[in-house]
């Protein structure tokens, strides 16, 4: 194989490519961002109202060649769940959630300031889920060739969120 290229025919990116891919995400997320403010302000009162405490949430993920950052959601879940739940997902089993939680996660409006994270240029539209490094080191040696996912940087959305259900 040429250099640059994997088994399965990926090649690295131009600077040129990367340098427009940048631009054109960060343009797109700053418009969704002005047109997305009345529904960020709405969501917003409503999880300060319901669930009080921060409207944020602000999690460690692992991106670009596993580099930390911090990935920002509306906050869905009581103030310490991160350490609660370790390596696992959430389920309803273990911290229930209610009417206006669910709609949030299952229409995945609570990802919306990930638009953020898009314009820091810590994200990108389209790409793998950014994970947890407890996630990571839990089945880092259970997926082949898991560490390829970090040779481009996470996406909001990804092939499973675009074809299976938010749980």
């Amino acid at each position: 194989n040429p250099a640059g290229f994997y088994r399965g025919g990926y090649a690295e990116p131009r600077r040129w490519a990367l340098l427009t891919i940048s631009t054109l995400n960060k343009v797109l997320a700053l418009i969704l961002i002005i047109l997305c403010l009345p529904l960020f302000f709405i969501i917003g009162v409503t999880v300060k109202i319901i669930m009080g405490g921060p409207i944020f949430y602000r999690g460690t993920r692992l991106g670009l060649h596993k580099k930390h950052f911090f990935m920002y959601k509306f906050r869905t879940l009581p103030i310490g769940s991160q350490s609660l739940l370790g390596a696992d997902l959430v389920s309803e089993k273990r911290i229930p959630l209610s009417p206006f939680v669910r709609l949030l996660r299952d229409t995945r409006l609570d990802e919306l300031p990930q638009l953020f994270n898009i314009l820091f240029g810590d994200m990108d539209f389209v790409g793998p889920r950014p994970l947890r490094p407890e996630v990571y080191e839990s089945i880092v040696g259970t997926i082949p060739h898991i560490d390829l996912c970090f040779t481009v940087r996470p996406g909001l959305i990804g092939f499973s969120q675009l074809f299976t259900p938010h749980n």
